[in-house]
């Protein structure tokens, strides 16, 4: 597909009384809606929108307000609608709970009639400090110089069921160095890497493949587009895309040999800093519903 560029989360955020309520988690609202290239702001969703699957299901709660967040110990979850701008028919994404004997599980749905290969949204958690929204990190290990970076895994298991056009994705944004304010900082974006560890309907990396590497016993496609984002901050970046070949909702991504491989291969600087860790689903279109059963970030300055 013809990649994306991001822009800062839709406006209209439940109050953190009312999250903590539903969820019973810490919360946070997203950072006020920013100016589009085009000097507008992401329009509110449809007036009647169609119903997305997983809130119906026994026992959930839904948030469905656009950019809503709700924080998990050091993860963020948000309902991150950021190319809704695009949708030319009604549609509804939420973030999820549902109550298990063990534990509540977090997640998200979505439904988003129509295609477009450039993403509608990407409901997904964070770790760490993302450039587009700013505020603290959520871990203080991150950002971490490249060069000063030891180990950085993600283990994850999803339960996962959707049609239409999307990718299951972990994602890395790199930055100039670390922040001098908390304050959002878009411009200072030099690279985006993503793993693709599901892709569906028409989903395809942005770019050409350039490689063809093992890492962690998998073997990728390396995809590669170079200005990514010019629209969204004016300076735009690197995209990578490592694409897995098969379907992959569990398990144990060793993100610091994707860095190694980069660096290696001159794609990356030592001197650039792995801002934040996020992983979700990109949706073009179509329907789904993702629960996740374990997200875990592992990292060792």
């Amino acid at each position: 597909m013809t990649h994306r560029f991001r822009s800062c989360p839709n406006s209209r955020f439940l109050t953190c009384a009312l999250l903590a309520a539903l969820y019973g988690t810490g919360c946070r609202q997203a950072s006020p809606p920013a100016a589009s290239a085009t000097g507008s702001t992401a329009p509110a969703p449809f007036a009647q929108s169609p119903s997305a699957p997983g809130k119906n299901q026994p026992g959930v709660t839904a948030i469905c307000t656009p950019g809503a967040t709700v924080m998990a110990g050091p993860y963020r979850y948000t309902n991150d609608q950021w190319g809704s701008k695009k949708a030319t028919t009604p549609f509804e994404q939420c973030l999820l709970k549902r109550e298990g004997p063990e534990r509540a599980k977090l997640g998200w749905t979505w439904n988003w009639p129509g295609l477009d290969p450039t993403v509608f949204a990407y409901p997904s958690i964070t770790f760490g400090w993302k450039p587009w929204v700013g505020g603290p990190s959520t871990d203080p290990r991150l950002p971490v110089r490249v060069a000063d970076l030891k180990r950085l895994e993600l283990h994850y298991a999803v339960e996962s069921e959707a049609e239409g056009a999307y990718n299951l994705a972990a994602e890395i944004w790199f930055t100039r160095a670390r922040p001098a304010t908390p304050a959002a900082d878009p411009k200072s974006i030099t690279r985006e890497l993503m793993v693709w560890l599901e892709a569906d309907g028409s989903a395809t990396p942005a770019g050409s493949i350039v490689s063809t590497p093992t890492l962690g016993g998998i073997a990728y496609e390396l995809w590669k587009e170079d200005t990514i984002g010019k629209d969204a901050n004016g300076v735009g970046w690197m995209l990578l895309t490592f694409k897995s070949p098969v379907t992959r909702h569990q398990g144990t991504l060793p993100l610091h040999d994707f860095v190694r491989h980069l660096v290696e291969r001159s794609l990356l600087s030592p001197d650039e800093h792995v801002a934040s860790v996020e992983f979700g689903n990109e949706v073009m279109g179509g329907e789904g519903t993702t629960w996740i059963e374990r997200l875990e970030v592992d990292v060792e300055p």
